[in-house]
């Protein structure tokens, strides 16, 4: 899986994470907040087309798998 391919992929997941907690009956502002930083800044490493460094892809690998855990 290339660099864009993997941060598309965990820009989605964050996408579908902050959709399901803006649903919840009480959503956590705090964890809403959270994601919604860390979809911005996928979105800005995307929007700049340069490879990912080695943070943004650990962050990415981290959002993936955590998605494939809350999925399950």
């Amino acid at each position: 899986m290339k660099a864009g391919d993997l941060l598309l992929s965990a820009y989605r997941v964050i996408s579908r994470e902050v959709m399901r907690e803006r649903k919840r009956r009480f959503p956590d502002q705090k964890r809403l907040s959270r994601l919604k930083k860390e979809r911005l800044a996928l979105k800005d490493r995307l929007a700049r087309h340069q490879p990912a460094t080695g943070a943004t892809l650990a962050m990415a690998l981290r959002i993936v798998a955590r998605a494939k855990r809350a999925f399950a």
